[in-house]
């Protein structure tokens, strides 16, 4: 049963409320990361994420964009919850998540119709981790099932405009199979982030952007992110 439970929180200078359960993941470094590193242009009209979770994303650039988003959930209570979020923040005018798969995208969207999709894909492959959590929804979050690189990459290629851009978050370990997958979906990798712990450890995340029918060439490696600074580092 869910809990209902609610924080409130600045972002961008604005005040937003948040609907979370403890058997869902809340706020996390990733959805900051991914939300501030999604570039809206000003021709575009519409976003959508894949497996939106509470809609921490959509909440999160609503206080830098105006254009229509909409998350596909197809987690009942993860859905529910975040309608709560949409509308205590007022947001129904620009917000709307769907109880649905994405592999049901037909059913809402038109081929070539979408400007942006944005999505936090599970990172492990579910036969390579040894602990994997008893809670259903979490599982699915962490561990690779329905929603593959494969099919996230497929569904872009499908619905995403002619120069649109796909924005995704993933472990490094897995970029090169990133790579190859966009690539052969039509899908040019134009710029890559990538995130650090600290300076001394090695980096575990990537950001990525692809464009739908883009050049191969002219990658961008934008400015790393370290998580923690060292006061060695800070001082030099």
């Amino acid at each position: 049963m869910l809990m209902n439970k609610k924080m409130e929180f600045l972002h961008d200078d604005k005040n937003l409320v948040f609907y979370y359960d403890n058997d869902y993941f809340k706020i996390t470094t990733d959805n900051l990361f991914l939300a501030n590193f999604v570039k809206i242009k000003s021709k575009d009209k519409l976003l959508v994420e894949f497996g939106s979770g509470l809609m921490a994303i959509p909440l999160l650039l609503s206080t830098r964009t105006n254009i229509k988003m909409i998350g596909i959930e197809k987690d009942n209570g993860a859905s529910k919850l975040s309608e709560n979020t949409i509308k205590e923040n007022n947001l129904e005018d620009r917000i709307k998540v769907i109880n649905d798969d994405i592999k049901n995208l037909n059913k809402y969207f038109a081929i070539n119709s979408i400007d942006i999709i944005v999505c936090n894909p599970p990172y492990f492959l579910l036969e390579n981790e040894a602990v994997v959590s008893n809670k259903h929804y979490l599982k699915m979050s962490r561990h690779e099932g329905d929603m593959t690189i494969d099919l996230i990459a497929n569904l872009s290629k499908i619905y995403l405009k002619d120069g649109g851009s796909l924005f995704l978050i993933q472990r490094v370990d897995r970029l090169f199979e990133i790579r190859d997958t966009l690539i052969k979906n039509n899908l040019a990798i134009k710029e890559i982030q990538f995130i650090y712990h600290d300076l001394e450890a090695r980096g575990k995340l990537v950001l990525v952007e692809a464009k739908k029918n883009g050049k191969e060439h002219g990658l961008k490696v934008l400015n790393p992110i370290i998580l923690e600074k060292k006061e060695s580092d800070i001082n030099g």
